[in-house]
């Protein structure tokens, strides 16, 4: 429909228009398959490993609580926390080519052309490298903290 709007502009000079850039959503009706059951595990398994580091955090908050952030527990907890941050957002990304993909090699219609591009959230990563430092902090201070206990 919006196709023969634009060929309907002719009188209007603009005979070579083209709409680039343009994104969309692309539906296809449920089909059990591999396909479909692929998705449905890596959405199960990205959901454990939110929960997981949701459990990580929740044991960091709860250090905070108690008085005693510098245990040697939290710098662990906030690493995998980062790692997790990092490893999740790079396999999201390869999961959304791998969906782009899939569509541009099954599905054609006239002068639509598909593309598989990798979507990758850069903020994400930095977030990640940015709470590895934190977990930096974190190591260092749990050092001084029982260094500091130990001198009496």
């Amino acid at each position: 429909h919006h196709c023969r709007e634009l060929q309907g502009l002719t009188g209007l000079g603009v005979e070579d228009a083209q709409l680039q850039g343009v994104r969309g959503l692309l539906e296809f009706p449920v089909r059990p398959g591999a396909f479909f059951y692929g998705n449905v595990v890596f959405i199960a398994v990205m959901f454990a490993l939110v929960l997981w580091m949701l459990g990580k955090l929740r044991a960091v908050f709860r250090t905070l609580r108690d008085g005693q952030p510098f245990v040697r527990a939290n710098a662990t907890r906030i690493r995998t926390i980062a790692w997790l941050i990092i490893v999740c957002e790079l396999v999201r990304s390869a999961f959304v080519f791998f969906e782009n993909y899939y569509a541009m090699t099954h599905f054609s219609a006239d002068g639509l052309r598909f593309e598989a591009r990798p979507d990758l959230d850069f903020m994400a990563i930095i977030s990640g490298l940015i709470i590895l430092v934190i977990a930096e902090v974190f190591r260092a201070g749990t050092r001084l903290d029982e260094e500091q206990s130990l001198t009496v």
